[in-house]
């Protein structure tokens, strides 16, 4: 048997890897896509708008993981590459995923545990609180922060006086 060069060694290890980039690629494609087929499933009949409950903490968590894992895997798939591309042992790829999925999971622990529903005077609040902030945060026009600060006061107004007639407020019955 002769020895291996130091060219097919490099080329042994390129197609591990390309083989193990291929392999994180479709194994993190395909949990995103199972994910949102199981979001899906799971929110059928959930279209209750703002008035939806959260429901028991063992079903919150369950949608949340599925939600989590079909929305934020496609937007992982650089950073699981780049793992791969550093360490393509087997294992790096569930690992990787399995911690950013579970870091996203404590964000829905958090999420559950301060959700309060709220009403017509919450969102009205925050869209007041959304003019406050964007007159601090943007440079003045008065051109621009003038009608616009009118235009989302009336928003808000509207919220108070008459939360059923705006688009998507309240739950369709």
């Amino acid at each position: 048997m002769e020895p291996l060069t130091r060219a097919s060694r490099f080329g042994a290890m390129t197609g591990a890897r390309t083989a193990a980039t291929v392999a994180a690629l479709i194994a993190t494609l395909g949990l995103a896509v199972a994910s949102w087929m199981v979001a899906a499933w799971q929110m059928t009949g959930m279209d209750m708008g703002v008035a939806t409950k959260l429901g028991s903490f063992r079903f919150f968590t369950a949608l949340w993981v599925s939600m989590m894992a079909a929305m934020m895997l496609p937007g992982a798939v650089p950073a699981v590459l780049r793992r791969v591309h550093v360490d393509s042992r087997a294992r790096v790829v569930p690992l990787f995923v399995g911690s950013y999925l579970a870091t996203w999971v404590l964000v829905g622990v958090a999420v559950f545990a301060v959700y309060r529903p709220h009403g017509s005077a919450a969102a009205a609040a925050i869209v007041i609180a959304v003019v406050l902030l964007a007159q601090k945060v943007l440079p003045p026009r008065a051109t621009v922060d003038v009608p616009l600060a009118l235009a989302i006061l009336g928003l808000g107004i509207w919220i108070v006086t008459a939360p059923a007639s705006v688009p998507g407020l309240m739950p369709s019955m």
